[in-house]
């Protein structure tokens, strides 16, 4: 997990020959790609996302809201789990084809 030392990031960079993922905790989605913009990572995790969000792919492609990370549900912690997590459904409306979305009542791979 990187905790703000840039020096030492752009020193790791300079001579780590594999991929590097950089864990930047807290980041905001807007600011996913900088790291990758800037050759200090090949990756960039997203696993709380993910977790959150099981169709996270469709979620940023339409601009869909994302969940929050709820860490109890988490691999199975508590009753609550992956399978639980809401997902957003993309529908049409007939007047004037605005795109709106509805939660639906779970998570399907439909």
């Amino acid at each position: 997990m990187h905790l703000g030392k840039e020096t030492l990031l752009r020193e790791i960079r300079s001579i780590w020959t594999n991929p590097l993922l950089v864990n930047r905790a807290g980041r905001a989605l807007e600011d996913l790609s900088v790291d990758l913009d800037n050759g200090l990572a090949d990756m960039v995790p997203v696993g709380a996302w993910s977790l959150a969000n099981p169709d996270l792919v469709e979620r940023l492609k339409e601009g869909a809201p994302l969940n929050e990370a709820d860490p109890t549900t988490f691999f199975g912690i508590g009753s609550k789990d992956y399978t639980d997590i809401l997902r957003y459904e993309r529908i049409r409306i007939s007047r004037g084809g605005s795109i709106v979305y509805i939660k639906n009542q779970g998570f399907t791979n439909s």
